[in-house]
């Protein structure tokens, strides 16, 4: 596999994108403090934050320092914890280390995307723009993928691991097709690489199930077992825990999300934006353009991509790149689309969680424009995807500046947090509380990602009962958020009156004389 390597220009120019891909995450990490909390990072990324905290301190992983949580990926989180022990006191210091750590996966990623491009092609090209240049500088350059890679949470870390999986599953499948032997420590050390997947991310476990039910019917018995076995193995530490502490294999973020009501049709609206940026991949159109845009571009785009593809030389793609290494992949990807639209919900996650299928696109669209730069009509070819590169590059830029550097008007969870860490006493619910929870230990999460007590009682319908033998004293957050607590409590005579707003966030305070209910 690594006989096939990168030039010696293909080296430094990937070489270059990679720490371009870390230095644009250094300004993310020098905002000012309440900068922090905004994009790229979001609110479940202080979840994260605040459990490799109590790790570092010994706590255990725990939001608050009190009650265990599996509602995490757990690699990240192993990964953020010594950072968070380095800076002691100052977490927000860690905080800033994290935006390096997740730069410093970003760069490594870019060059993995190179690597697999080259251990694709069926004949190495390492003259000119090659394949492998393309798709580092589209995984460094590309405004959805940074985003993706710079969340906070795990898909950064995910996208690598991916992308060293299709490398590790090419080069057996290259030494397959040529005959040579692939002993079973090839295949252990492929399954243990799938395991860090699914401590990656736990629905990677449909990939392994994937893998081991490819190579059975391949009659590959021995090698399904291992890779089975031994990614299984690796994870297993993570389902014990699960199961041992919360009497189910899915983390109660999982279960949180799929408990809470939801529009008709969210997630397909949600699922068509994501599918459209995938499909677009350069171009970054902002959501505030509305979902009938959306629907209209896409029904546009993707039906036009594959009619240019198979209609062009670009099915071409498919002699000169061993596209089938991609096939599991694919189907992993196919599978995350069915469950996260039809079986879970959690639209506004959607576009995280189809990740794999962004960055098999990715690998296509390099492949493509490879075969396009080289074609047989370079002088109409050339100056089109040269204009494509300069508005990509742009859309970059100016998603960087406006989403990452403007400062907003308010940062409203950041704020509250100012406000309960004002009130240490009282003690305060909130469903999105992962900021808050950061700043100040008094405010408790309860929707469920990360409180599974609270999450319980909302199963069973007695979320009001935990308020009140929880003794909150405050609920807050969005407006239509907390509303609809109010009304869960409400109907258990438990009353809440608006004391305030904090930017967007509604502060509810306890009617303590049972005298004053209506």
């Amino acid at each position: 596999m690594w006989s096939s390597s990168l030039s010696r220009r293909e080296k430094y120019s990937v070489a270059v994108l990679s720490i371009t891909a870390l230095a644009l995450r250094v300004p993310l990490a020098l905002r000012p403090e309440r900068a922090l909390t905004g994009l790229p990072y979001t609110d479940d990324a202080y979840y994260l934050f605040s459990i490799a905290r109590h790790l570092a301190a010994g706590h255990g992983p725990s939001v608050e320092g009190v009650h265990l949580t599996n509602g995490f990926q757990p690699l990240i989180v192993l990964l953020y914890t010594p950072i968070f022990w380095l800076c002691g006191t100052d977490a927000w210091l860690a905080v800033r280390w994290s935006f390096i750590l997740n730069g410093v996966i970003a760069a490594l990623s870019v060059w993995a995307v190179a690597l697999v491009m080259r251990v694709l092609e069926r004949e190495p090209q390492r003259n000119g723009l090659t394949a492998p240049i393309i798709a580092a500088a589209l995984w460094m350059g590309t405004f959805e993928i940074f985003g993706q890679m710079t969340n906070g949470l795990e898909t950064g870390l995910l996208s690598l691991l991916l992308l060293l999986a299709i490398m590790l599953y090419a080069g057996i499948l290259k030494d397959r097709a040529n005959n040579a032997r692939v002993s079973l420590w090839r295949w252990a050390g492929f399954g243990a690489v799938l395991g860090l997947v699914v401590l990656t991310r736990i629905d990677a476990a449909i990939l392994v199930a994937i893998f081991a039910t490819m190579l059975f019917f391949e009659r590959r018995p021995r090698e399904a077992i291992v890779v089975g076995a031994i990614a299984l193995l690796m994870s297993l530490p993570w389902w014990i825990y699960n199961w041992a502490a919360f009497g189910s294999l899915m983390p109660s973020s999982g279960q949180a999300e799929n408990s809470w009501p939801m529009p008709p049709f969210e997630n397909i609206a949600k699922a068509t934006e994501a599918i459209s940026e995938i499909a677009t991949l350069i171009v970054y159109l902002p959501h505030t353009l509305g979902r009938t845009v959306y629907g209209i571009w896409t029904f546009l785009l993707v039906p036009g991509l594959a009619w240019a593809f198979y209609r062009t030389r670009l099915r071409e793609v498919f002699r000169l790149f061993r596209m089938k290494v991609l096939l599991p992949f694919l189907l992993f990807s196919l599978a995350l689309l069915i469950f996260y639209v039809f079986f879970f919900r959690a639209p506004h996650f959607i576009s995280r969680y189809l990740q794999p299928g962004r960055m098999l696109w990715s690998i296509v669209v390099a492949a493509s424009a490879w075969m396009l730069w080289h074609g047989t009509n370079p002088r109409t070819a050339r100056p089109v995807m040269l204009a494509l590169a300069a508005l990509g590059l742009f859309f970059f830029l100016a998603g960087y500046r406006v989403a990452f550097l403007t400062v907003p008007r308010s940062f409203d969870f950041y704020e509250m947090g100012e406000w309960a860490a004002q009130h240490p006493a009282e003690k305060i619910g909130m469903l999105q509380s992962g900021i808050t929870s950061f700043i100040a230990p008094n405010v408790i999460n309860l929707d469920g990602k990360v409180n599974s007590e609270a999450l319980r009682a909302h199963q069973q319908g007695r979320l009001a009962e935990y308020l009140r033998n929880e003794h909150f004293t405050y609920i807050a957050d969005w407006k239509p958020f907390i509303e609809d607590i109010d009304t869960i409590a409400r109907r258990d005579e438990l009353y809440f009156d608006s004391v305030g707003m904090v930017g967007y966030v509604q502060i509810m305070k306890l009617r303590m004389a049972s005298s004053d209910t209506p």
